[in-house]
């Protein structure tokens, strides 16, 4: 595919790609059954996961199904909830993801009650 692109690497080369292919990488190789490609993209979002770009991985691991991906976007998306749910990027995320939306706010609610009966 990339050949046709005019963009050619040696195969000792690596080729980088901006973090929103990874992304689409990840969403083709789910729906292609591409394991290889699929456990890079993994690797790539896990290292990467931030306050900035959580609710795209939690999205994007919702759409391919990716439970152990989820879980990892929701417990950083709780552990930055202030950061995350007051961002510009909730403001657009919210209304298109309800689902998503009570998924966070159950975790947060679960994370605060075993907080609060471990007495943390």
């Amino acid at each position: 595919m990339l050949d046709s692109d005019g963009c050619k690497a040696p195969p000792s080369d690596t080729i980088t790609l901006p973090e929103k292919h990874a992304y689409s990488l990840f969403e083709a190789s789910h729906k292609y059954d591409i394991p290889n490609l699929q456990d890079f993209c993994e690797r790539y979002m896990f290292s990467s996961l931030n306050a900035s770009n959580v609710l795209e991985i939690l999205e994007i691991s919702d759409v391919c199904s990716n439970k152990t991906l989820k879980e990892t976007a929701l417990n950083s998306i709780v552990r930055k909830m202030e950061d995350v749910v007051f961002s510009a990027t909730y403001e657009g995320f919210a209304p298109n993801n309800l689902h998503l939306g009570v998924q966070i706010t159950r975790e947060f609610l679960m994370d605060a009650k075993t907080k609060r009966i471990n007495g943390v």
